[in-house]
């Protein structure tokens, strides 16, 4: 019988890198397909164009992508994704570009020293990200109908949605459902730094990203009613994920080694 492929819907800024790296750990980077929709040869246009005997033998696909590219999965599939508290996640996305030199934007805001307020406002795109993101809807503004079609696709089309601010938590429901053996990992691409805001600069991120702020309060309560579901079960899993020896410095060389080697293999082969 066919496996059942695993859809990573990778919201930028909420932890996926690290989630990424324990993907790696748990399939064929043979079997990995990355999505970049910034490089050519692994696009999801790209992607529906591959032979279906290839899409077929796939056991991952992951990457920033909008929702439905399951039908394009002859095998079925199942997705995950992790969500994070919308004000959190649009002051990670503008520190990001602060700091990276080469993202399209960021001489655009260090030239014009560009605050939050303004930040927002020039990027109406980046608002309700994760709710446009879940609903599948790309090129439209997000209103209640792409917010209720968000809603149906958690209940229907994803085994687990976890939350960034709970990433222990959420890695064991996922590591639970999909039979995962968890190996010592680090926290990947966290930034400490983060602009002070004044009150009404919050209530503006929270009034831009309503739809998102709606959908992370749908997602964090169907989070805890299964956390109580499965109460027993996850406090062993925390305690024995908090007994994991941290390794010496030859270990986590050698570990990190590996996983930079299949992360590599994973990204040539999606480009082939």
């Amino acid at each position: 019988m066919d496996h059942e492929a695993l859809i990573f819907l990778h919201i930028p800024k909420a932890a996926g890198t690290t989630l990424n790296r324990i993907i790696e750990w748990q399939y064929s980077p043979l079997s990995i397909f990355t999505i970049d929709p910034h490089r050519i040869r692994a696009t999801p246009e790209r992607f529906k164009t591959l032979s279906e005997q290839r899409r077929r033998q796939l056991r991952v696909v992951r990457g920033h992508m909008f929702y439905g590219i399951h039908e394009f999965l002859p095998q079925g599939a199942t997705y995950i994704t992790m969500l994070r508290d919308p004000v959190a996640r649009l002051l990670s996305a503008y520190s990001f570009i602060l700091r990276r030199p080469l993202n399209p934007m960021h001489r655009k805001l260090k030239r014009g020293r560009v605050g939050v307020e303004a930040f927002i406002r020039l990027t109406p795109n980046r608002q309700n990200l994760q709710c446009r993101m879940l609903a599948g809807v790309e090129d439209v503004t997000c209103d209640q109908r792409v917010l209720d079609i968000a809603k149906e696709n958690i209940t229907k089309s994803f085994s687990v949605v976890g939350l960034c601010e709970r990433f222990e938590e959420s890695l064991l429901l996922i590591a639970k459902t999909f039979d995962w053996e968890i190996p010592y990992y680090e926290n990947r691409k966290v930034s400490k730094v983060r602009p002070a805001l004044e009150p009404n600069v919050v209530s503006m991120i929270q009034e831009y990203n309503r739809f998102d702020m709606e959908l992370y309060e749908f997602a964090r309560k169907h989070f805890e009613d299964t956390l109580r579901k499965e109460e027993d079960v996850m406090r062993q899993a925390l305690a024995a994920l908090d007994s994991i020896p941290k390794p010496g410095p030859v270990k986590r060389f050698c570990y990190s080694t590996v996983v930079a080697s299949r992360f590599l293999v994973s990204k040539i082969m999606s480009a082939l």
